[in-house]
């Protein structure tokens, strides 16, 4: 099969898991108490921060040592540049909503910089689905390439599936429509499938930078828990610890995911 067909199948694989967490949404209630409400917060960030860690700064220290490169040069690299760019982006995000002052906002700029985050962190995931279907496709007698490529595909899908309930419930929080929530929560892992097919098309090339973009993925993601979604979940209830457990049961679950799945 061709390897950048096969990049493409595996990674709408990953996309449609995401969107089958989005669906989440669907079955929780469109009010919900300002407790609740941090306790999905909480998780969300639970989720990221250990979904940097186990997805992509270890992932992307193997890759750098695989190719030969400094892993924790290129990781610290990686990292402190997905940091500056969410600074940038929060910078121009304080100053957007500054100038709609007199305007209806829908969306919290915490929201906002947790869809981005999401989205660029499934950039360097779908990127290396794509290398591993278009290795396997490269030698397609080594059944042991193939399996390894679909282990991965299902893998990441499954570690998006809480993902995509992560970034529905604060949309749905800040009062969007369901389906918009869950389009946008589904939205967020298209890029996988578009970078894969990339990744898969310049397989070269891609390899050697895939670990400084896991990296700026993880610096992007613990920007926004940190900056954002932490501060977010103990603004109400000030007394309750939902903001603080969530984060944990988020943390663990997504721990579990990355490690029972490798």
């Amino acid at each position: 099969m061709n390897g950048i067909f096969s990049a493409f199948l595996g990674t709408m694989g990953t996309f449609t898991i995401t969107a089958l967490g989005a669906a989440g949404i669907f079955f929780v209630k469109k009010e919900v108490s300002g407790r609740v409400q941090n306790g999905f917060l909480g998780f969300a960030g639970g989720v990221m921060i250990a979904a940097s860690v186990w997805s992509l700064l270890l992932p992307g220290l193997a890759f750098a040592e695989e190719n030969g490169q400094t892993g924790w040069l290129v990781m610290t690299g990686g990292f402190l540049l997905g940091v500056l760019a969410l600074l940038l982006a929060d910078c121009l995000l304080k100053k957007w909503f500054e100038a709609q002052e007199n305007r209806k906002v829908t969306l919290r700029k915490s929201t906002v910089m947790l869809v981005t985050a999401i989205t660029v962190h499934n950039i360097p995931e779908g990127m290396s689905v794509g290398l591993a279907f278009a290795l396997s496709a490269q030698k397609p007698s080594d059944m042991a390439l193939l399996s390894g490529a679909i282990a991965l595909a299902l893998g990441i899908g499954i570690q998006n599936f809480p993902e995509g309930t992560a970034v529905a419930l604060p949309l749905v929080k800040e009062g969007m429509k369901k389906r918009t929530a869950f389009f946008i929560a589904s939205m967020t892992a298209a890029v996988e499938p578009v970078f894969g097919v990339l990744a898969a098309a310049f397989a070269g090339a891609v390899r050697n930078s895939i670990a400084v973009c896991l990296a700026f993925a993880a610096g992007t993601m613990i920007y926004v828990v940190v900056e954002e979604l932490i501060p977010e979940a103990h603004l109400e209830g000030e007394e309750g610890k939902e903001g603080t457990l969530g984060f944990i049961v988020g943390f663990l679950v997504m721990m579990i995911l990355d490690v029972a799945l490798g």
